[in-house]
């Protein structure tokens, strides 16, 4: 580490890197986000190792060079070529020396302290450049500061601009793409979509991080179809769909372009999502894109979901046809318990990980358990993801399924062996502790719960209810619940890191980064503002109560009452005060 000078308050390591800040709040620091840095820097690494390797291949010529005269003919004589992601991404063993003049180049959209381009920089073999780039005058100066302090000029370079605008000044020609771009923003991503899929290399890498999971996950429906192009459903599978959602925003802006994604990894975690995808070009290759996404009927009873693709790809002989699908795949209410249906969606529904890029990946990080501070974690999200069934979207949640019933919750392992035994293949899923992923039907996966309650019943059903209505039905099928060894996990009998508890209190995400320095904690502000109403929505917000005390003869505040002593009011039973409400409490907690 070296010697810029930097005048701070607080310096923060981590990785290699040193970061240097005048003041807690100056830029946007997270420490939750190092296992996110340190996982983006674990892809970095082997994309750049496998970068140099395709760049060395000796008869394999650069992937952008027929993007040059921009026309439909040139990208359709690239299709086969372009259409086999181990073009960009070999496995074969190169020198360990860097040679950064072929390397690969960078660029950190939205770089705040700029500790992860330093990571970048000091961390990952053969890169050629890392842009730098924030908006904020605060953060530049902070990136130069940091770039001195840690003797990457060389590597780093410190940019301000607005992030999307850089990017498109990077679409043309195509050698001044960037062969990797890292978009970390607070919030939503989706505003620099469309710049990224324009500005990466062809099989380069996108890293997009979200942090707006109550848009993505259901709770503003309508606020995610603005942003994404997608309605999102308030769902057990919410985190998986999530992932989706973002998927299939990006490949839709790919594919106006005439490009397409692949996704590498996808990963749901604490309170982002976070996807790493390769871009490709191929005029022929974006016609199956309707086919690789759809909407989701969702059951708003029992919550059974079903998937309409948005297109099909049929194929006779060498000739290609791409109709409209056929649908829809339910009926006007659902078959199990009788209620209607949500849609939500489009979503992206292939895979959303790449079984050999996650393996190569497992094993870099097995090779040096003591390079990330976060290996741990990282090793155990990556044996959970190998574990999951990559052909089967969504996923079911054991606990919703006997919450819907009001019966016992038997364990995963059982019923992945009731699953199993009828034939079926089951797994967990990364993005949520409870999550039961099968390919089995959904009139399967109840008959299964089915026979679960014969063994465990039901006392009491309550009447007109969904879980009624399906243990009304006699299973089609019966199962045994007696455990399966591969029923089991191994990443469980490993007793590997799977699902990480919240190490500390107030985990999760900081407020913005502000110009001021204040010193409430985050908990002293949470305490402050629970609660809050303005001293206007106060005023007369008791007054369209009656008081209690009043109708018993027993108020002694007369009209300096919160509450209304208008005895004709008339006021919703929804609305009236519980029976414990005392206008003394009121009256004197606002005298006071």
């Amino acid at each position: 580490m070296s010697s810029g000078k930097v005048s701070s308050d607080i310096k923060i390591t981590e990785g290699k890197a040193e970061i240097c800040f005048p003041d807690s709040n100056s830029v946007f620091y997270n420490p939750v986000q190092e296992f996110n840095r340190d996982l983006s820097t674990a892809v970095i690494k082997l994309f750049s190792k496998e970068r140099l390797e395709d760049k060395r291949k000796p008869n394999l010529e650069s992937t952008s060079d027929g993007e040059d005269e921009g026309t439909d003919e040139t990208c359709e004589g690239l299709d086969q070529e372009k259409s086999n992601p181990k073009v960009a991404l070999y496995s074969g063993k190169i020198p360990n020396e860097q040679k950064r003049n072929d390397g690969i180049t960078i660029l950190e959209g939205l770089s705040a302290s700029g500790l992860r381009a330093v990571r970048y920089a000091l961390e990952v073999a053969g890169v050629k450049s890392v842009t730098a780039n924030d908006i904020s005058a605060d953060a530049y100066k902070m990136i130069q500061q940091n770039v001195e302090h840690n003797n990457v000029q060389h590597i780093v370079k410190p940019s301000k601009e607005d992030a999307g605008l850089l990017m498109y000044k990077h679409r043309h020609p195509p050698s001044s793409r960037f062969d990797a771009i890292d978009l970390d923003p607070y919030g939503s991503a989706s505003v620099f979509l469309d710049s990224a899929v324009q500005a990466v290399a062809d099989g380069g890498i996108l890293l997009v991080t979200c942090t707006d999971m109550g848009v993505l996950c259901g709770n503003h429906s309508e606020a995610c179809f603005g942003k994404y192009g997608s309605m999102s459903l308030k769902a057990k599978f919410c985190h998986e769909m999530a992932l989706r959602v973002l998927l299939f925003s990006l490949e839709t802006h790919a594919n106006r372009y005439k490009r397409y994604i692949k996704p590498l990894l996808s990963i749901s975690v604490d309170f982002y999502v976070h996807v790493f995808v390769q871009v490709f070009t191929s005029a022929s290759e974006v016609k199956r894109s309707a086919s690789k996404n759809c909407l989701v009927f969702m059951c708003i009873g029992c919550g059974s979901f079903h998937f309409q693709p948005m297109g099909r790809c049929i194929e006779e002989g060498l000739s290609k046809k791409y109709p409209p699908a056929i649908g829809p795949p339910v009926g006007s209410s659902c078959d199990q318990c009788g209620r209607q249906f949500h849609m939500g969606g489009p979503i992206w529904k292939e895979k959303i990980h790449d079984a050999e890029f996650v393996e190569r990946l497992l094993k870099t990080v097995k090779e040096q358990p003591g390079l990330f501070k976060t290996s741990e974690r990282i090793i155990g999200l990556l044996n959970v993801i190998q574990e999951e069934l990559p052909d089967c979207p969504l996923y079911y949640s054991v606990d919703h399924l006997c919450g819907v019933l009001h019966c016992n919750t038997p364990s995963l392992v059982q019923i992945r062996s009731a699953l199993l035994e009828a034939g079926y293949k089951a797994s967990s899923s990364h993005a949520c502790k409870q999550a039961l992923k099968t390919d089995a039907p959904h009139s399967v996966v109840w008959d299964v719960m089915r026979c679960w309650e014969k063994l465990h019943p039901v006392k009491r059903r309550k009447e007109n209810s969904p879980g009624a209505a399906i243990l009304s039905k006699e299973p089609a099928i019966q199962v045994s619940f007696k455990e399966k060894p591969e029923a089991n996990p191994l990443s469980r009998k490993n007793k590997l890191l799977r699902y990480q508890a919240n190490p500390e209190a107030n985990w999760g995400p900081k407020p913005r980064a502000k110009r001021k320095k204040e010193t409430e904690t985050i908990e002293d502000k949470r305490q402050r503002l629970q609660g809050r109403r303005t001293p206007e929505e106060d005023k007369d917000y008791y007054k369209q109560f009656p008081c209690k005390k009043f109708r018993l003869g027993k108020c002694t505040y007369g009209d300096e009452c919160k509450y209304s002593h208008d005895v004709n009011l008339y006021i919703r039973k929804s609305r009236i005060p519980r029976s414990d409400d005392d206008c003394s409490a009121v009256n004197i907690g606002e005298s006071s």
